[in-house]
């Protein structure tokens, strides 16, 4: 559902367009290369959720797609084997790695069949992977601030999406705020991020765009900024207070803060809940999902 409020989404609007083609793993590599020479057989696709068929040589590999047959040389898939990146084939028979070079580094990385994938940045993961996958990390925070159909929803730093889609999954309507189009552009390549379609977004920096949001908008806000040494904004007393805005009377925000520095003795939550209560919000640190529900009093 689009915000109709909104006038800077008609100048600002991402639209999210999912690459049509297949994603190839090192899950897919290893298959390929365990295929003998001269047989077809068939192999996961798209992280395990589909399956190609293949006709393998001594040298090369052919994929046979729904809009043609893409050559790959085995070689490269060594490579990937050996990786955690992963290829696309698109529908114009190209081949390239999910990443993007400029002044940061961006992958998707990833972390196994049937697992969403992570974003990298510059070597550093976007999502919580440790003793958990991205979307159950997703389907935490949106249970932390019980989303509800119907409900109107502000997720900031959009990713690779999955609290807006695990959002969206529960009816609420969702706008996104994601200020790097790189990230959205890696986006598109993944399987697991086409839901992302359904949302609201709005390319820019969130900062800023919360002062063109009317107030008391929002039944809930998802906040999962990346660490504070990227976005120290974000972070802010100043941030919040914009937060506090444009939420309802006792709307509920969901505010990922990850543990930077615990094992140095660094508690990054209890600056940022200090901030939140000076900003006017009753506060509960949610330990297990690394991060602070606040609601509006």
């Amino acid at each position: 559902m689009a915000f109709n409020f909104l006038k800077v989404a008609m100048l600002l609007r991402h639209v999210f367009s999912p690459k049509k083609g297949k994603v190839i793993t090192p899950a897919t590599a290893k298959e390929v290369l365990r295929a003998q020479p001269g047989q077809e057989a068939t192999v996961p696709v798209d992280f395990g959720l589909s399956r190609a068929e293949i006709r393998r040589s001594e040298t090369t590999v052919v994929f046979v797609t729904e809009w043609g047959e893409v050559e790959l040389a085995l070689n490269i898939l060594g490579k990937l084997a050996d990786s955690d990146k992963v290829l696309f084939l698109d529908v114009e028979g190209q081949t390239y790695v999910v990443e993007v070079r400029g002044e940061h580094y961006y992958k998707l990385r990833y972390l196994g069949e049937m697992t969403p994938p992570t974003l990298e940045i510059d070597g550093v993961h976007m999502h919580n992977i440790t003793g958990t996958t991205p979307d159950l990390d997703a389907r935490r925070k949106v249970n932390s601030i019980r989303v509800k159909r119907g409900e109107k929803g502000l997720d900031i730093c959009t990713g690779l999406g999955y609290t807006s889609i695990e959002a969206l999954r529960r009816g609420a309507s969702v706008i996104t705020i994601e200020a790097d189009l790189n990230v959205l552009q890696i986006a598109e390549h993944n399987p697991f991020s086409r839901d992302l379609a359904k949302a609201e977004i709005i390319l820019g920096d969130a900062f800023q765009l919360l002062d063109e949001l009317p107030g008391e908008s929002f039944d809930f806000i998802l906040h999962d900024p990346p660490v504070f040494a990227f976005a120290p904004n974000l972070y802010s007393l100043e941030f919040y207070l914009k937060l506090y805005k444009v939420l309802k009377p006792t709307g509920r925000l969901f505010h990922y803060t990850g543990a930077p520095g615990k094992h140095r003795g660094i508690d990054i939550q209890r600056g940022v809940s200090n901030r939140l209560r000076k900003a006017g919000f009753t506060v509960i640190r949610v330990e297990e999902e690394y991060g602070i529900v606040a609601v509006k009093r």
